[in-house]
């Protein structure tokens, strides 16, 4: 929930950012936000016991609903004033949600 009210905040309150400052806060947020996203999804698919499809496809849905999560997220910022679709964001989401995945992996090996 936090993770879409930062992402459909209006533009006029959020820093101003250069968009092709990579390593900007902005940028590294995104990266850390959807790399904890992902990890907590995989932990908590792969910990449960109740459903046996996620538990065994643990990896797999976190990915694709973290990776859907972000690709919505930019997408709905086209509609909010002063925001708009970001390459460069959508970059840091996905690097992200494969860190969440590497992170998970060396800590678990599985």
């Amino acid at each position: 929930m936090l993770i879409l009210l930062l992402g459909l905040t209006p533009g006029e309150s959020m820093p101003l950012t250069n968009v092709w400052d990579f390593l900007s806060f902005d940028k590294i947020a995104h990266f850390l936000v959807f790399a904890i996203l992902c990890f907590l999804l995989i932990l908590g698919f792969s910990k449960q016991y109740t459903f046996l499809f996620f538990r065994y496809n643990a990896v797999l849905l976190a990915i694709s609903i973290s990776f859907g999560y972000g690709m919505a997220i930019e997408l709905f910022q086209t509609l909010i004033p002063d925001r708009g679709l970001e390459f460069a964001d959508m970059l840091a989401n996905s690097l992200g949600v494969f860190a969440g995945w590497f992170v998970f992996y060396l800590i678990y090996k599985i």
